[in-house]
């Protein structure tokens, strides 16, 4: 056992000891400094940051409360480098000692410059900045929405340059912040109030244009928010964004549907040159007119050619040639037709000899008759008839009705008789 002190000593408690220790870092720590790698970042529902600062020899944890965390450009991350500044202090119920920090930025590159890779790196992997779902850009527009200040050079010079490339389309200005506090939130709002006027066909939008001119970074800033990206995103008007000089290319270039490098270039691109047109139309009636004397030249040289010709000179000498050439035509074809109904006639009657020749008439002419039965049966044999049979013999001369009386090669009794024995 250890000896009891022999003068009277009054001990500290642990909250007394570890208040005076609070105060004694609070009050030599107010505001450092400290540059440190993030390791076991936890984000609580409340919205405040824990996560731990170390290097190769030492830690110290650290907290960064919600509405400090509200303000930063970027999102912190674990394996990330800072340089934060805060206070020192210690957290009572766990005895610990911790970094407060009240402003950070990113160790080696600018807090804005890191927010907007973070911001591209998210937008790229939700498809933002994809070229297939970029739409096509209607040329010539008939309406188009324009959002800018309504105060800025840019709205004026889109408004004069439609005025004198294309002055049918139809403007209607939104006017808006393009800078500075609430910028993103105005922008945002105007697209999709355009969009709201065209899903609802109250105005019927060909494309929208988000204009403004050149300007630092920071002037700019408004057209790297995630809430504009969300707007041009969600358009269901083709979008066109026309934000600073050539050399700026904000996250609203990336993810509208066309990106110009300036205001007016944007109007170029929407819009045919009225005077340009104008010139190629007068160009091409020259060329028209040119051709058209062309082949009005052409045309009398061949009408000239065709009136030398006999056909033309003498129309109805072509005429009389084929009249005579038919008629001579139709002379032959007579001729020829007569000449065979004559070689017809001719072979008509040899064959009428010939069938004259070998008629039974002219058998019967020489004394032979032809005998057959009432029911015009040819009588070859007498065994075929019988008494009482009528017969009819054909003559040279006429036909000749008969009664059968008897056979056997006997003459028939009244075989001349006129009358019809039956």
């Amino acid at each position: 056992m250890s000896a009891v002190p022999k003068t009277a000593v009054t001990p500290l408690s642990v909250s007394q000891l570890t208040a005076q220790v609070r105060g004694t870092l609070e009050g030599k720590f107010l505001s450092v400094w400290v540059a440190g790698e993030v390791s076991n970042f936890t984000r609580a529902s409340s919205g405040h940051w824990y996560f731990t600062l170390k290097d190769d020899g030492a830690q110290i944890k650290t907290v960064a409360f919600r509405g400090i965390n509200l303000r930063l450009r970027f999102d912190l991350r674990n394996g990330m480098e800072i340089i934060a500044r805060g206070r020192l202090t210690v957290y009572d119920p766990r005895g610990e000692y911790q970094f407060i920090v009240e402003e950070m930025q990113p160790k080696g590159v600018g807090a804005a410059e890191l927010a907007l890779r973070q911001l591209k790196e998210k937008l790229l992997a939700k498809g933002y900045f994809s070229q297939a779902r970029k739409r096509a850009l209607p040329r010539p527009p008939q309406r188009v929405g324009l959002v800018a200040s309504a105060t800025g050079a840019a709205i004026r010079d889109m408004i004069e340059v439609f005025a004198q490339r294309w002055p049918f389309t139809e403007l209607i200005v939104r006017p808006s912040r393009v800078q500075g506090e609430g910028a993103a939130h105005d922008i945002s709002l105007a697209v999709r109030q355009l969009n709201w006027l065209h899903r609802n066909n109250k105005l019927s939008f060909d494309v929208i244009i988000l204009g403004r001119g050149g300007g630092s970074t920071e002037d700019l800033w408004a057209f790297n928010e995630e809430s504009v990206a969300d707007a041009i995103f969600n358009s269901n008007v083709p979008v066109v964004s026309a934000v600073g000089h050539e050399i700026d290319v904000t996250i609203a270039d990336l993810v509208a549907d066309h990106r110009a490098e300036t205001p007016t270039a944007a109007v170029v691109a929407l819009t045919p040159d009225r005077q340009e047109l104008l010139a190629s139309l007068r160009d091409l009636r020259t060329r028209m007119g040119d051709a058209a004397e062309r082949r009005i030249k052409l045309a009398k040289q061949r009408l000239e050619q065709f009136a030398t010709r006999p056909a033309i000179r003498l129309p109805l000498q072509r005429i009389n040639d084929l009249g005579q050439r038919l008629d001579e035509t139709c002379e032959r074809l007579a001729r020829a037709a007569k000449q065979r109904l004559v070689q017809v006639a001719q072979e008509l009657a040899s064959r009428s000899a010939q069938l004259e020749t070998l008629s039974p008439l002219q058998v019967l002419a020489r004394g032979y008759s032809l005998t057959h039965t009432n029911d015009g049966q040819l009588v070859r044999d007498t065994a075929a008839l019988r008494p009482g049979d009528v017969l009819v013999t054909r003559v040279a001369s006429g036909v000749i009705r008969s009664l059968v009386t008897g056979t056997n090669g006997n003459l028939a009794q009244g075989a001349n008789e006129e009358q019809d024995p039956v």
